[in-house]
């Protein structure tokens, strides 16, 4: 990768682009368009500060601007940075000997019950915020290495008022010091705490209670609708106060088994529901009616190895809904920071095509966190948040798989990842200012 300076001004253009992927549309891609990469063969992108000027051929670009630094791609491909819209980042503990069981035959609903959720939920609960914000920067690093500028971070381990509240705190403070925009989601309705085990009704009357208070740290509040969560009343007496709080809505749904929780996403208008595992040919109807983007999780079905289940992808997309793409990354059902293995697992297991996952995890994935209209895609007017790949041709990517094909990431226009290194100026005062505050 060359950087070259001499031209006056604070413009600055990555060019030669063996593909430009600019992925852009007026709003989520469905059917046919999620074929369409917006691909400018021989690309360069043009930026001043974190917002992106213009697009189009090196030649092109060159001739009408005059940039000041210029990262030569050099014959890579040039995409947007992926946008995951679904994780549990803010967690401690692993449950890999959890999965070790697993593998031996055990079911998900069954180390549910015996541990699963509330194993994490003990550990997260005795973490410290500092600890549990040292822990999730080093998981931004790994999800910024892999090419990830954005991502939502779900609380939902502490499943108390305390633990709830720590956990959002870690994320707002996660999102002021680290490159990667950490979106806040409230999942107080994650699961019943030991504590309430056979009082459901009353942990629905205190997460309820508690979106006075998590209001001002989240933007979205989610609710697990599951047989082995809540019921549809339940989420419904949930997301209903939420809004009232100015709180926006997304759904876990249909993971275990079919529980309504489609169709109460698409009652409700949420800008998500994810999983959709069992989702109701009705539910799909109701959510691309609308608007509501479902975030497949395929990396869940790797990981739990459900490989018999027949997730309703294909009729999700010919059905004319939205689809993104996230990692789900917990440390049960889940366990990676990287949206690229999403994207390869996407593939094969789903049969997605290079375009339709790229599209799912950008700009669909966007649209997912109700950011469409400033990144996911390259376009004047957003935000420069992009990608350089060591690869000549998308397919790539997903083909070569098992590996970081990310080489250099942009975001808001600064270089945060150089040659496959953190940079960035930053990335090193989030650094310095962590070792400080836990000297």
């Amino acid at each position: 990768m060359e950087m070259k300076n001499g031209y006056q001004g604070d413009v600055k253009a990555v060019i030669n682009a063996s593909e430009l992927l600019t992925v852009h549309a007026t709003g989520p891609k469905t059917g046919d368009a999620l074929s369409d990469l917006g691909i400018i063969r021989g690309g360069a992108v043009v930026f001043q500060g974190a917002s992106i000027i213009d697009v189009g051929t090196t030649d092109e670009m060159l001739a009408v601007h005059k940039p000041q630094s210029i990262i030569d791609a050099a014959g890579q491909v040039v995409m947007p940075g992926f946008v995951d819209p679904h994780t549990h980042l803010v967690h401690m503990g692993s449950r890999h000997e959890e999965y070790e069981c697993k593998i031996a035959g055990r079911s998900y609903a069954d180390l549910h019950k015996v541990g699963g959720i509330r194993y994490t939920v003990s550990m997260t609960r005795a973490a410290s915020a500092e600890d549990l914000y040292q822990k999730a920067l080093r998981d931004l690093d790994i999800m910024l290495l892999h090419g990830t500028t954005t991502v939502e971070a779900k609380s939902g381990y502490g499943l108390d008022r305390e633990n709830e509240l720590k956990l959002l705190h870690v994320a707002r403070r996660l999102n002021e010091t680290h490159p990667v925009e950490v979106i806040s989601t409230f999942l107080g309705a994650h699961t019943v705490p030991d504590e309430f085990k056979e009082r459901k009704a009353a942990y629905v009357a205190l997460v309820r209670q508690m979106l006075d208070e998590v209001a001002p740290l989240a933007e979205f509040c989610d609710v697990w609708c599951d047989p082995l969560g809540f019921s549809v009343d339940d989420c419904r007496q949930i997301l209903s106060d939420a809004r009232q709080h100015g709180l926006k809505l997304k759904l876990h749904v249909e993971q275990t088994a079919w529980s309504g929780g489609g169709e109460l996403a698409g009652e409700m208008g949420a800008v998500s529901a994810d999983h959709l595992d069992f989702v109701s040919l009705d539910a799909i109807s109701q959510m691309r009616d609308k608007k509501v983007v479902g975030v497949i999780l395929p990396g869940v079905t790797y990981h739990l190895m459900e490989f018999k289940k027949d997730i309703p992808v294909k009729e999700m997309i010919d059905g004319g809904m939205a689809i993104a793409l996230a990692t789900d990354y917990n440390p049960g059902s889940c366990r990676t920071q990287s949206m690229q293995a999403i994207l390869e697992t996407a593939c094969r297991l789903y049969r997605l095509t290079y375009a339709q996952a790229i599209n799912a995890a950008t700009l669909n994935a966007a649209y997912a966190l109700d950011r469409g209209d400033s990144i996911g895609s390259l376009a004047p007017g957003k935000r420069a948040d992009m990608v350089i790949v060591d690869c000549s041709e998308h397919g790539v990517i997903i083909n070569n798989f098992g590996i970081n094909h990310v080489r250099t990431v942009i975001k808001d226009g600064e270089v945060v990842v150089l040659d496959g290194h953190l940079e960035g100026s930053r990335l090193r005062q989030s650094r310095s200012m962590a070792k400080v505050q836990s000297a």
